[in-house]
């Protein structure tokens, strides 16, 4: 087993389509989620991982993100939105890097983009604490 201190241990979040109005979406059902409280709430979960945080409403944007940070990165942490039924440019980037993903879905059911695990719930909040428990075990039994 590695320690964990001596290897990398970055996840990149990406957070798709209209994920930066969360708030008002949320502030209807009363919940007052906004995307800052949500990424505080992953780093502050997180115990042996390096975030990184990406929002982008535009697929080929998160596709070069991706690239960009493949030999940086050890997982994918995805909320794709409407992505979940047509992401075939960022499905076809993740097979070709072999990255392992977990997706979280508020509703989408994962046709396009399946991960190592798909997480469909509406609280995001326990969504993602379960996210970081995957790549935290992950790296721990490496």
């Amino acid at each position: 087993m590695n320690n964990i201190n001596n290897i990398n241990n970055r996840v990149l979040v990406i957070y798709g389509p209209n994920m930066n109005l969360i708030g008002l979406r949320s502030n209807k059902e009363k919940s007052l989620l906004t995307l800052d409280k949500l990424s505080k709430h992953i780093k502050t979960q997180s115990k042996f991982l390096t975030i990184k945080f990406f929002q982008t409403n535009d697929e080929v944007k998160a596709t070069n993100m991706i690239q960009s940070q493949r030999n940086k990165i050890k997982g994918l942490i995805l909320f794709p939105g409407p992505w979940q039924d047509c992401g075939y440019i960022l499905n076809d980037i993740i097979q070709i890097i072999n990255l392992p993903f977990v997706t979280i879905s508020v509703g989408e059911k994962e046709n396009i983009l399946r991960g190592i695990k798909n997480i469909e719930n509406c609280d995001l909040y326990k969504a993602s604490t379960e996210a970081l428990q995957v790549f935290e075990n992950i790296l721990l039994h490496k």
